[in-house]
């Protein structure tokens, strides 16, 4: 099958995001909707897609049919037990969320050292991985979620939509809040470091999402940024198919 013409979606909590498999990682578009996604492919000579989905059931739904109408092959990615040298933790890896997976299988790609890949979104979730076993992982609430979730819970309590690009002490209620949020998703970096360290000589912290850039700011705590480390999972389900 022509490369140019596979596409690997992912579509998130918050957004869509596309690539074809030629273009390189940070080539990556942004779909708001479904539908956007969809008026776009129709002009565009796609032969197949790999799709990563989060809970979108309507999303998936709609590219189905678009792809049935259009002569266009569909490969849902599913959680498995183990692929590309990783076995997954989880007794049920059906529990766990196909981004994950996907991200530690991106990570992989890059890295053979003990890793953990922290992706930055709505929710933050931390696997790690050494020798290619998955040794498990935390999810916690993103910025904007905790954000919201601490003024939604409390009274007098308010917030902006300042976003700091560097963690320092804030002087008034808003900027406490948002630095306050800052200083927990961070802390998740510091957390991630130990764990590590704990058990391991040598090792990276990966980091990706949205959210990656308010995570990278933790000087000496990140050793790799990634545009988007799911799709490049995605991508790498692609490669296999094409030389299977």
């Amino acid at each position: 099958m022509q490369a140019d013409k596979v596409l690997l979606v992912d579509t998130g909590n918050t957004c869509i995001k596309y690539r074809w498999l030629t273009d390189t990682s940070e080539q990556v578009q942004v779909a708001d909707t479904i539908d956007v996604l969809v008026n776009r492919l129709s002009k565009a000579p796609v032969l197949k897609i790999y799709l990563s989905n989060v809970g979108n059931d309507d999303a998936e739904t709609q590219l189905q049919l678009f792809c049935q109408s259009n002569n266009i092959a569909l490969q849902v990615i599913t959680t498995p037990h183990s692929a590309f040298g990783i076995t997954n933790s989880y007794a049920n890896p059906n529990k766990m969320g196909v981004d994950r997976w996907l991200a530690m299988v991106g990570a992989a790609g890059k890295t053979e050292l003990p890793f953990a890949v922290i992706d930055a979104g709505t929710a933050i979730t931390v696997d790690f991985v050494a020798g290619g076993q998955h040794l498990g992982g935390w999810i916690l609430p993103g910025y904007h979620t905790m954000k919201n979730a601490l003024v939604g819970a409390t009274k007098r309590v308010t917030q902006d939509k300042q976003v700091p690009t560097r963690l320092d002490a804030g002087t008034d209620t808003e900027e406490c809040v948002a630095m306050g949020c800052l200083a927990a998703v961070q802390g998740a970096v510091f957390a991630a470091n130990r764990y590590l360290a704990e058990r391991f000589d040598d090792y990276l912290v990966i980091c990706t999402g949205g959210d990656k850039n308010l995570l990278t700011s933790v000087q000496g705590s990140v050793n790799l940024s990634a545009a988007n480390l799911v799709i490049d999972g995605l991508a790498r389900y692609a490669e296999k198919a094409s030389f299977d």
